[in-house]
């Protein structure tokens, strides 16, 4: 039995809820789980980790884990914090557990939000006011840039190199400086030791990593002078009071004695500090997550967390979810593919047969849009609504043709930002338009590139989804068309190290598995008719774009009765499409 916190602390007070219902096993561990989602949801042990694939459930069995113990009693859910990666996340797991009869006592939100929250009752329970949020950094930065312009000639013995004026607010250099800090934050890394950890990251600043590591610094000085914090300050401030004040921390551990992680591969080092520090000493944890969809390690998450967790957690019991629920055996088998993996990793699947995935190769970005158009309208057949239908790319600046394309055809269309990160979950306290630690842009491919997210084109419900990547993980649809599959794409020019380049390749998976039963990957060789006429040397395919062709090959073989010349003749003309561009049509 856990004793309460003693008093004066506010809302982390002792709860009185209503019993808890009575157990509903038809709801709570519904018949139609697999042996592997039934042991996730029913495992007794008090630290468990579900390693569960693309389309494998993950948001269902961590919903009807928490449903099951607050409806057995061995969770109440008063006492219950779930720490999901978006505020999106959140709201759909509060609307899941209210089907399963799960009240408003469960708490739900990201590290950032749970961090204000704390720190705001921390604050209240010594009769201070709360804390002032930075509501959009760039600002401050802009601000730190230009006095560091301003000073740079008074600053005698010291050469630097000028630094661009930046009269907008997504200007390049801007974008990185805060990309840079945002990266440093998430990995706990100060000013001070920036440079020794961007040149063991390999993180390149066009700046360089000296004046980005000054530049960091007056920015902290700035926020100190100001008396705010930002949102990335939430969670080393929480930890630490977690740390340092044990009385606080033993009524935060009490109120919040049932914990679960979801997406637990993209949690960053400043976000797992908090996590260890709000566990304690007996922990009651739950941590999903895929090793295979760790996409943000650009952004500072650590995807080594989820392999290591029971390297913190001492007992910790590992229960696989390997079996995709969403998309067709054809796309599964295309995805793991594009992967490398090898047939005995590979996950299965448990839909019927669908359509073999297609590859195809285009001259210009314009004739892929316009193909990608056509495809389209041929993909809208009865009974199939616009927005089952998605085109992804790996950047917003490729989304640009295929939407001129679309609307040139009349098809409605939109381009969807999403709701990835925790601004918007903050937004209505910071009182502005802050910036997104753990959204899903990468800036160092966003800069300059407009705003497409976030964006709508018309007044359409009902429209073809136009979004990169990143911000479709999570997400599916029937028909998904992943468009730009070339070299300095995908991966992306930036991707230097092979971690990087490893994490290119775990994102093309991603975009791969948001189909569920038809999926197209194209490339064009040329940006356009003048670059192909100019003689500039043509594109690359993917290097990882042969091995879905191959696969996809292999798939239409054994589709149809075995010719071993059609097979290598058809594998021949991929692999010559691949290398040498578009000839015929490839179907």
């Amino acid at each position: 039995m856990v004793d309460p916190p003693a008093e004066g602390t506010g809302v982390l007070a002792p709860p009185n809820p209503a019993p808890p219902a009575e157990p509903t096993d038809d709801l709570t561990v519904p018949a139609g789980l697999t042996d592997a989602q039934r042991e996730a949801v029913t495992a007794p042990d008090p630290v468990l980790c579900v390693l569960a694939g693309a389309g494998a459930g993950k948001t269902r069995v961590l919903t009807l884990r928490v449903a099951r113990r607050v409806h057995d009693g061995s969770a109440d859910g008063d006492h219950v914090l779930v720490c999901t990666f978006s505020r999106k996340a959140a709201d759909e797991l509060r609307r899941r557990l209210w089907v399963l009869h799960v009240g408003g006592e469960v708490r739900a939100g990201t590290f950032h939000r749970t961090a204000l929250h704390l720190i705001r009752q921390h604050r209240s329970d010594r009769g201070l006011p709360p804390p002032v949020l930075l509501g959009d950094r760039r600002m401050t930065l802009q601000t730190v840039l230009g006095l560091a312009e301003a000073a740079g000639g008074r600053d005698a013995g010291r050469a630097r190199p000028p630094l661009p004026r930046l009269p907008a607010s997504r200007s390049p250099a801007l974008s990185q400086l805060e990309g840079e800090i945002g990266w440093a934050k998430a990995r706990l890394v100060g000013p001070q030791d920036y440079e020794e950890a961007a040149r063991a990251a390999r993180r390149r600043p066009a700046m360089g990593a000296a004046r980005a590591a000054e530049l960091y610094a007056r920015y902290e000085e700035a926020k100190r002078r100001q008396g705010v914090l930002d949102l990335d300050d939430l969670l080393w401030a929480c930890a630490d009071l977690l740390e340092e004040d044990a009385r606080f921390a033993a009524a935060v551990r009490w109120r919040f004695r049932h914990l679960f992680v979801d997406e637990m591969q993209d949690v960053n080092p400043a976000q797992f500090r908090l996590l260890t520090a709000l566990v304690g000493e007996e922990p009651d944890l739950f941590v999903v997550g895929d090793p295979h969809q760790s996409v943000y390690g650009w952004n500072g998450a650590d995807p080594t967390l989820l392999d290591r967790i029971g390297e913190h957690f001492s007992g910790t019991r590992v229960v696989r979810l390997g079996e995709n629920h969403r998309c067709s055996p054809q796309v599964v088998t295309v995805a793991a593919a594009a992967l490398g993996l090898q047939a005995g990793a590979a996950p299965t699947s448990s839909r019927p047969d669908g359509a073999v995935p297609r590859v195809q190769a285009h001259a210009t970005d314009r004739d892929e849009a316009a193909w990608v158009a056509r495809q389209a309208w041929l993909a809208h057949r009865p009974g199939r609504r616009w927005s089952q239908i998605a085109v992804l790319a790996r950047t917003n600046a490729q989304l640009g043709p295929v939407a001129e394309a679309l609307a040139a055809a009349r098809i409605p269309h939109r381009l969807a930002g999403g709701d990835l990160g925790p601004a918007s979950d903050l937004r209505a306290d910071a009182g502005g338009e802050g910036p997104e630690p753990d959204d899903g842009v990468d800036p160092t491919v966003a800069a300059g590139e407009g705003g497409a997210h976030g964006a709508d084109t018309g007044p359409y419900d009902d429209a073809v989804v136009l979004t990169t990547f990143h911000r479709a993980k999570g997400l599916q649809w029937p028909a998904v068309f992943v468009v730009g599959v070339s070299d300095g794409l995908v991966p992306i020019a930036s991707a230097r190290t092979k971690a990087q380049r490893e994490e290119e390749r775990r994102l093309l998976y991603v975009a791969l598995t948001r189909a569920e039963d038809e999926l197209t990957c194209s490339w064009a060789a040329h940006r356009d008719a003048a670059a192909a006429a100019a003689g500039i040397a043509p594109r690359r395919p993917s290097p990882w774009l042969e091995e879905v062709g191959r696969a996809s090959t292999s798939l239409a073989a054994r589709a149809a009765p075995p010719d071993p010349q059609a097979v290598s003749a058809r594998l021949a003309e991929v692999r010559a499409r691949l290398v040498d561009g578009p000839r015929a049509p490839v179907d």
